[in-house]
């Protein structure tokens, strides 16, 4: 004689089907209305708006603007070096009363500002070198127990690269001076 279990005698005993097999009530039917659109005037900000933010992502791009980061490029991870080229490190010195140049770190503490902003305006630097007049007077505001600069020059250290490493000496050019009125 077969044996079978309690749950399976009861089941065959009960006398409504398992839940399984009943069917369920019908879902009312509900009629879908049409879609709302928005306004015009809703469309029109929101369109204006992505357009707004593609402007400032092109113009991020190609006015190499460190500006605009994190909406654009920024400078320093935007390209490689060639292991055979070179690398150019801006740099900053000072010239007080004895005529000897000394180096000024870029930076909050020092000058304000930071090498990489600096290297983004080299240009207009080079055509107006009274560009470098507030670099001189944040420095001798943060300075105020020492002599206070007579010039300011921005300068590059060019590193020469031979397979990835540095090669020679580096070179040291003088891209612009300001001299302080006397």
């Amino acid at each position: 004689m077969p044996t079978t279990s309690r749950y399976a005698r009861e089941m065959s005993e009960r006398s409504t089907p398992p839940r399984a097999h009943r069917s369920l009530p019908a879902a009312p039917r509900t009629v879908r209305a049409a879609p709302r659109t928005l306004p015009a005037a809703s469309r029109a900000w929101r369109i204006l708006l992505v357009l707004a933010a593609i402007g400032v992502l092109l113009a991020g791009q190609f006015l190499r603007s460190n500006d605009l980061f994190p909406l654009g490029s920024l400078d320093q991870y935007s390209r490689g070096t060639d292991p055979d080229g070179h690398v150019i490190n801006t740099c900053l010195q000072g010239v007080r009363d004895d005529g000897e140049p000394f180096d000024i770190p870029f930076g909050n503490h020092s000058v304000g500002i930071q090498r990489a902003d600096v290297e983004n305006h080299l240009r207009t630097i080079r055509e107006d070198p009274e560009r470098l007049a507030p670099l001189a007077a944040e420095y001798d505001r943060r300075h105020a127990d020492e002599p206070a600069l007579t010039a300011v020059v921005l300068c590059q250290r060019i590193t020469h690269l031979k397979d990835g490493a540095p090669h020679g000496d580096p070179e040291f050019v003088e891209v612009v001076r300001w001299e302080a009125d006397a």
